[in-house]
């Protein structure tokens, strides 16, 4: 998965918390892959994710981080209210 020019952010659940050493794991949910993510775009980026609990819903865009391994880059990361996380809706 790379980032997502000229498209909407993909939508992920997230499965771990942000730890310690600020990583986080999620899961697509069109894919269900799991993604872990060990930088970010910027502090804002990273605080919105940090943010977030298991079982929430966030839209990002991703890139990989190095050549090997299951390691991302979030470059954008939009949040979904509970309100739509409960019904499924997509907003707009």
């Amino acid at each position: 998965m790379s980032s997502n020019t000229g498209s909407s952010p993909d939508s992920f659940t997230v499965v771990s918390e942000m730890n310690s050493h600020d990583a986080v794991t999620v899961r697509s949910t069109t894919t269900h892959a799991t993604y872990h993510l060990v930088d970010f775009a910027d502090d804002a980026t990273r605080e919105a994710l940090s943010s977030l609990s298991v079982g929430e819903s966030v839209r990002l865009d991703l890139s990989r981080v190095g050549r090997r391994g299951n390691v991302w880059r979030a470059d954008d990361a939009v949040s979904r209210p509970r309100a739509e996380v409960a019904t499924g809706s997509a907003g707009s």
